[in-house]
This record gives C-alpha cells, structure tokens and sequence, in this order.
C-alpha cells in the first residue's frame, strides 16, 4: 500500500519522478484510451491543477514475492484553472494496476482506471451567484 501511496504522491506533485515509480514499458488505459508513460505525463501536464485530494476504498491486494494486483474505488476531487475560470472536478473511478519487481523496488507496469461517475462544477460562476 505505500507503494500505491507513493505513486500517486509523484503524480500529485513530482512529475518528474515518475520513472522511480513506474516499469519503462509502464501504459495506462484511462478514457477509454491506451497512453504510453510519456503520452500519460503530457495528459497530466495538461490541465492546470491547483489541488487534489483523493480518497481509496475497498482496495484488495493479492501479492507473491516478484509482484501485486491491486483493485479499488478512487475518489479524486481536483480544482483547476480553465480558460473561463475555476473548475472543481469530481471523478468516481473502478481501478485495477500491476506492480512488478525491478530490482528491490516494486514498480507500476500497467494501470486500468474506468471513470464511473463525473461532475464538473464552475467555481467561479458560483461565487458570482448572490
């Protein structure tokens, strides 16, 4: 779990080590889309994030010596600057990644993240509201 912990504190907030956290041949199917790591860090790079928090439940972890399997519900709150203001996000997601061994560190090598509930909330066109 403080694997898991530690991969999204690097996506969070150290982009630039991504590479300590994940396999060089890591992928991830979100959106309904297959992103290389590199393709996934430009998605990330993307968007103008101002906080996160997320929250994890019912994680299961099946483990042997050389790797994990690890399922869940993600719950990600995101607050970010668009074009026509603040925006919070708000996701729900269904996720399942594979961790390997490399060397004495375990490492993402791939991450499947199904988004099952969405909101979008204009922050700024709230506040402006009496």
């Amino acid at each position: 779990m403080d694997t898991f912990e530690t991969f999204f504190e690097v996506l969070d907030n150290d982009l630039d080590n991504f590479d300590s956290v994940v396999t060089e041949d890591f992928f991830i199917f979100e959106n309904s889309r297959r992103y290389s790591k590199k393709e996934f860090i430009a998605f990330v790079e993307s968007f103008d994030i101002i906080s996160s928090k997320r929250k994890f439940e019912d994680v299961t972890i099946d483990s042997d010596f050389n790797s994990a399997h690890i399922s869940l519900k993600h719950f990600g709150e995101f607050i970010i600057n668009t074009p026509e203001g603040k925006v919070k996000l708000e996701f729900e997601w269904l996720e399942s990644t594979y961790a390997v061994m490399v060397g004495d560190k375990l490492k993402f090598k791939f991450y499947f993240s199904e988004a099952i509930k969405t909101n979008s909330t204009n922050l700024d066109s709230e506040q402006a509201q009496p």
